[in-house]
């Protein structure tokens, strides 16, 4: 994210300069290319770099330099999640990008999500996430899903980060609560007690939409949207099935099932009365 911030800005401070990327090729003797890809956020920044496009655009980019270098340096460290990615080759299909998901998910302020088949990520206490990540992981060793558990418990610690944690608005199929239901009723009450507990946190909301709501559009399918406090144009939205991951950017995809999302959570109940039938829930199976 810090490398797409920086790509932001420095295409900001190159067009309010009247310059295309040619002309700044030619300026700095380097290729069209690496300017591009320093504006997508592909390249690996370094500092250096970002120095000269500074001095080249002028005064108004130089008033920014030390925020553009501070982002240059975060978009050059590896995240904590790398160490894990090693894990994730084996089934291409149901982990594809997860550096980019972490990294997305690590420096959103806020993420709406919209589920059919389980709990977010990020929402799960570590039985139901272990029988997740079982079923959808069959040919992973114990050891690493142990190490995959381990990732995925890890991944949480934004939800009660000192500064600024992130807050999750979390629409879920009323299916979602069945389907839980019908699988071990230990680790079925382990996950609604820890749901139960998350839901009376400030920075978490969790709606259930029932059936009767009758068709939704956004029971097409699951996605969520990610969005970033300093960087509102930059919102993401990721969405995963059987065939891979997307990311969706830009006015159109994300405005797009920010619609999606609001006509989901407006069919459904309230988040006082979500917990109160998660709570009903447990209540039977105890």
């Amino acid at each position: 994210m810090s490398r797409r911030r920086l790509g932001s800005e420095l295409r900001r401070f190159r067009e309010e300069a009247g310059m295309t990327l040619e002309q700044a090729g030619s300026a700095l003797e380097c290729s069209v290319s690496k300017i591009s890809r320093l504006e997508t956020g592909k390249g690996l920044p370094k500092q250096r770099d970002v120095r000269d496009l500074v001095r080249l655009y002028g005064k108004e980019a130089e008033q920014g330099l030390e925020r553009l270098l501070r982002w240059a340096r975060d978009g050059a460290r590896s995240g904590w999640w790398q160490e894990y990615t090693p894990l994730l080759t084996a089934e291409p299909f149901v982990f594809d990008g997860v550096d980019r998901y972490v990294a997305l998910e690590s420096d959103a302020s806020t993420i709406r999500c919209f589920d059919m088949s389980a709990f977010h990520g990020l929402l799960q206490q570590a039985d139901y996430a272990r029988m997740i990540l079982n079923e959808v992981l069959p040919v992973h060793s114990k050891s690493e899903i142990d190490r995959l558990l381990e990732f995925r418990m890890r991944r949480q610690e934004v939800l009660s980060r000192n500064e600024a944690p992130l807050r999750v608005e979390s629409v879920i199929d009323q299916c979602v609560i069945d389907r839980m239901m019908g699988t071990d009723s230990r680790t079925a009450r382990k996950q609604l007690a820890h749901v139960v507990e998350l839901a009376g946190l400030s920075n978490i909301s969790i709606q259930i939409l029932p059936y009767s709501s009758g068709f939704v559009r956004a029971c097409q399918g699951s996605f969520l949207v990610l969005e970033f406090a300093e960087s509102l144009d930059q919102d993401v939205v990721f969405v995963e099935n059987q065939a891979g991951t997307s990311y969706l950017e830009g006015d159109f995809g994300v405005g797009t099932f920010r619609t999606i999302f609001e006509g989901a959570r407006s069919k459904a109940i309230g988040a006082l009365e979500s917990r109160d039938l998660l709570v009903s829930a447990l209540a039977r199976l105890s």
